[in-house]
């Protein structure tokens, strides 16, 4: 009832997170930039390339192919479209 729209899902890879600083938390935090983090590949986690994340979106053609934030300190990461459904 009222929905705006329908949510796409994608999955992404998110790179440039540094090893220290992945944990679940901030891992949903940087899907958070482009989406919403629906779940994260626990598997990829510890991964030095990047780490895989489900994002829910209103346009998953439009992610963007880079995202900056700050995790404390800062750090910068970007993200790159994996696969949609």
């Amino acid at each position: 009832v009222g929905a705006k729209g329908v949510l796409n899902i994608a999955w992404v890879n998110v790179s440039n997170i540094p090893l220290d600083k992945r944990c679940e938390k901030n891992i949903a935090y940087v899907g958070s930039l482009v989406g919403a983090t629906l779940d994260i590949d626990k598997s990829t986690i510890n991964r030095p390339e990047s780490v895989r994340i489900k994002l829910g979106c209103r346009d998953a053609e439009n992610i963007p192919a880079k995202a900056e934030g700050v995790l404390g300190d800062i750090s910068m990461f970007s993200s790159t479209r994996w696969i949609k459904f």
